[in-house]
């Protein structure tokens, strides 16, 4: 009995020894960090009470921190191809994501983007696709439009953020929990059909399987969720982490700033446990 206490002892200090040094190791490998945005207000307008809003001088002073500090945006194409080793591409790099489609995109964020010479890509909602893009009204909202999309602007992606699934069911259950494999199928058929994306983001950042499954077998090449942690290589290609942009400045710096939204667990079952420990501990 002695002996079996002594192995199962070792065998502990092994495991944790291990994962420590995992930690660690992960901790300082290059990883990347992904901004997640969705519209963008001049500042004339009130915003509203919705927390995925940033007015426009906002969102300047966060693209001129990165440009000041010397931050290179990348491609979805480029993390693509530096996930599985086909490219290199500087430490300090960051891809930028917007979901939703808004008009916003094109009228406010676009010129931003260029004044920087700034890469993004753009996640679109297939049935709020209208075939020309109107034009703006700070009072309302639109969406861009297929003249945009084929336009290939500089320096920006489009992707699909699903054809019809960015909604909730009449229980307020998020839509993609609940549809089967063909249902999913056809969505992404239906998406497809108006524009061929390689990369989706996760309506709501809620996956399934089924939903990973899907996007596998119609080759789509990164899928985009929430996680609030940095992207590293090992990460699954399908549950790529992103950070939320619409902090105060102060909450953006320390993005960049301090080891906060550093990936420290990699990826599977032992990231999701220390992930929730970690959550519930800094509640």
């Amino acid at each position: 009995m002695k002996k079996i206490i002594i192995i199962i002892c070792i065998l502990l200090f092994i495991f944790v020894f291990c994962f420590i040094a995992f930690i660690e190791y992960n901790k300082h490998t290059q990883q990347i960090v992904v901004l997640s945005y969705h519209n963008i207000v001049p500042d004339n307008i009130q915003k509203s009470n919705e927390s995925d809003t940033l007015t426009l001088s906002e969102f300047e002073n966060e693209m001129n921190y990165l440009k000041q500090n010397e931050y290179t945006t990348i491609s979805a194409k480029e993390l693509f191809n530096w996930k599985n080793n086909k490219i290199k591409i500087p430490n300090k790099s960051v891809l930028i994501t917007f979901d939703d489609g808004y008009y916003s995109f094109k009228y406010l964020v676009q010129p931003i983007l260029e004044k920087y010479d700034f890469k993004a890509i753009c996640f679109l909602i297939g049935n709020s696709i209208p075939e020309k893009t109107p034009k703006y009204d700070e009072n309302n909202y639109g969406t861009i439009g297929k003249d945009e999309i084929f336009s290939h602007p500089k320096n920006i992606e489009y992707g699909s953020h699903t054809y019809a699934m960015h909604s909730l069911t009449e229980n307020n259950e998020k839509l993609v929990r609940t549809l089967s494999k063909d249902s999913l199928r056809k969505d992404i058929e239906q998406f497809n059909s108006i524009f061929p994306a390689e990369y989706l983001a996760y309506p709501y950042y809620t996956y399934t399987s089924d939903f990973i499954d899907v996007l596998k077998e119609f080759n789509y090449k990164l899928a985009f969720a929430g996680e609030e942690e940095m992207v590293t290589k090992n990460v699954d290609n399908y549950k790529i982490p992103r950070i939320s942009g619409v902090k105060s400045f102060e909450e953006f710096k320390q993005i960049f700033e301090t080891d906060q939204y550093k990936n420290k667990y990699g990826n599977g079952f032992i990231r999701k446990v220390f992930v929730t420990l970690n959550r519930f501990i800094n509640k």
